[in-house]
């Protein structure tokens, strides 16, 4: 923990994806993973009341979730906390270009959702609020564009990186902004 990984080594991906299938999130794994690390920016404490919360209100049809699931999600929350305290740009355990293209848009598309969705948390109680700030809506706004993202479509890896690092400083800025 609190290594350095180089971004497109594929194994944080593979490690996060088998943790939480493992746990039980069989069905777009990479969005909770997102939102996971989008509600720490926003200032809430991975395992806290309010966190489990946010997870079984807005993934889990307000269903409590299983304990091998807030276990997982708990122990990554706490490793994106130490990624987001030291910048790091392997935020997001992007798969790299050893994993089928479609697979690779597809993540892309389920962690730019699930990143939109947890910037809209509030850390007080856990709900949805209003975004008012004009360059946080921007930033939503275009996150949001991204879970659009054509899976048949060309794969640009200079594109990719692109939009990786974008999300990346925007959770970093967020979480720099509400983690006082």
């Amino acid at each position: 923990n609190g290594g350095i990984l180089v971004l497109g080594t594929g194994s944080n991906y593979e490690k996060v994806l088998k943790e939480l299938t493992q746990s039980g999130i069989r069905e777009t794994p990479f969005s909770w993973f997102a939102l996971a690390i989008g509600i720490i920016a926003k200032g809430v404490e991975p395992g806290s009341r309010i966190y489990n919360n946010v997870f079984s209100n807005l993934l889990n049809d307000n269903q409590p979730l299983p304990g091998a699931v807030v276990a997982t999600l708990t122990n990554l929350g706490l490793d994106i906390k130490d990624k987001l305290d030291n910048a790091s740009q392997d935020l997001f355990c992007f798969p790299d270009s050893s994993v089928d293209k479609k697979q690779r848009l597809q993540v892309l598309a389920d962690l730019s959702y699930g990143l939109s969705l947890g910037l809209t948390v509030s850390k007080e109680d856990g709900s949805l609020e209003k975004v008012s700030s004009e360059e946080a809506l921007a930033d939503l706004n275009t996150i949001s564009e991204v879970s659009k993202v054509d899976i048949e479509a060309e794969l640009d890896e200079d594109d990719l990186n692109s939009v990786i690092e974008f999300m990346v400083d925007v959770a970093i800025k967020n979480y720099q902004l509400f983690s006082k």
